[in-house]
């Protein structure tokens, strides 16, 4: 356990930090991770992306340094739109038994409207992606990936660590979570998501 706290702990105080920046980042290759690190990434997403197509539309994961590990991926399924949100019940990093962390998932269908806005904002993410600059970071915080697939069926992956508070990329994340958990959320408020997500993109095309 102490080696592993020891190499998260350097992992992340070494990575980049684009908390900065009001755009995403290139997300690097994972392979290039060597021991214990390249384990738990070989790992997780497999498991985090259970039932998740091979090319979602749009895919939004949240890695935090401490508590469970989150993802959703909208997909489009006998013609309906869903939103399939997947959490574990705990870190997986720091679990003793990886192979006892339970999935926690929830399937709910969203309108037209909302899937074609979610799409569109994910879409443009990617589209201004950056490559990194080899900043620094601190290692306490969430590393938050957003995917999805271009029109050659690639998927583009960006990512950003911990935005500031306030910032575009920060009021991303927060709707991506209000996604996530829109199991929990009340119709009438759907129309409330589409409406943050459409200022969203009139914000990053200036």
């Amino acid at each position: 356990m102490k080696q592993r706290i020891l190499i998260l702990s350097f992992t992340l105080s070494t990575l980049l930090c684009f908390g900065q920046k009001g755009y995403l980042e290139l997300s690097e290759n994972f392979d290039k991770y060597k021991g214990s690190l390249r384990e738990y990434y070989n790992d997780i997403f497999p498991k985090l992306y259970k039932d998740f197509s091979q090319q979602s539309y749009a895919r939004y994961t949240s890695i935090p340094s401490f508590s469970e590990e989150y993802a959703f991926s909208v997909e489009t399924i006998d013609n309906r739109y869903y939103i399939i949100s997947n959490r574990f019940s705990e870190n997986f990093w720091y679990a003793k038994k990886r192979n006892q962390v339970k999935l926690i998932s929830h399937k709910t269908e969203i309108d037209s409207t909302l899937y074609l806005k979610i799409e569109n904002l994910f879409q443009i993410l990617t589209q201004q992606m950056k490559t990194s600059e080899k900043e620094k970071r601190g290692f306490d915080g969430t590393m938050f990936y957003f995917a999805t697939t271009d029109t050659n069926g690639q998927m583009k992956t960006g990512e950003t660590w911990s935005p500031n508070d306030n910032t575009v990329l920060d009021r991303i994340v927060k709707v991506c979570n209000r996604l996530f958990s829109i199991d929990k959320e009340k119709n009438s408020s759907h129309s409330d998501i589409v409406k943050e997500i459409e200022k969203l993109i009139e914000e990053i095309k200036k």
